[in-house]
């Protein structure tokens, strides 16, 4: 069977308002091995992750919310060192893969596959799609990577962006094909659901305008609409 990692990178989210637990359960369901990368928590997140067997490499000292480039780039590297010849899954502590991962894991002639993501609001069954939030239902983006498809002498590049830096190395479209999965694979992505997580994201980006896009400051400025 072909090898699938997932890697989740994790700052405070051992909390009973926050979905850690939930993330894990559901990734357990379909990966071998499941990679924490602890971002300097001040809470249980390094014990939460350990009681559901994942293994927890914690990131000393890092810096604020919105810097987050080397903890991404370091997620990556022992991602990619421990699915081998196998698979990468880049995962959030706050999303909830719809669909089976592993049938697109048999694919060799891939080295990405994409899929949408739906910001959940107000309830587990509705998400937001007017202005700039129709964007992320709409578009497909890379989420489940084959490290090992790379051309030789290939060096991974990473943005230098505090916030929104990818998932994966910026030029990692030079790896490979990237494919579109089926429509019943997407994120439910639970970060706006609910009024005081977004007062939370919200305050989150504005602690960071200064590096916001014209489009992320639109949405931004949306997240805090009734």
């Amino acid at each position: 069977m072909t090898r699938l990692v997932t890697a989740v990178l994790a700052r405070n989210e051992a909390a009973p308002d926050r979905y850690l637990r939930r993330v894990l359960t559901r990734c357990r369901e379909f990966s071998d091995d499941i990679l924490l990368l602890d971002d300097n928590s001040t809470d249980a997140t390094k014990q939460v992750a350990s009681e559901f067997g994942c293994v927890v490499r914690t990131r000393q000292d890092a810096p604020a919310w919105g810097a987050e480039a080397p903890a991404r780039r370091l997620l990556w590297e022992l991602a990619a060192e421990l699915a081998g010849d196998g698979w990468i899954l880049v995962a959030d502590a706050d999303m909830i893969l719809m669909g089976n991962p592993r049938p697109l894991t048999l694919a060799w002639d891939v080295a990405t596959w994409a899929w949408p993501l739906a910001d959940l609001w107000d309830s587990e069954t509705t998400f937001r799609v007017d202005g700039p939030w129709g964007v992320g239902p709409a578009t497909p983006r890379p989420w489940l990577f084959r490290p090992s498809a790379a051309p030789t002498g290939f060096q991974p590049v990473w943005g230098e962006r505090g916030i929104h830096v990818g998932h994966c190395p910026s030029n990692w479209a030079d790896a490979g094909p990237c494919f579109v999965a089926p429509s019943d694979i997407y994120w439910r992505h639970l970060a706006y659901k609910d009024t005081d997580q977004r007062a939370r994201k919200h305050a989150q980006y504005m602690s960071v305008a200064g590096q916001l896009s014209e489009f992320e400051q639109a949405h931004a400025a949306s997240i805090l609409d009734v």
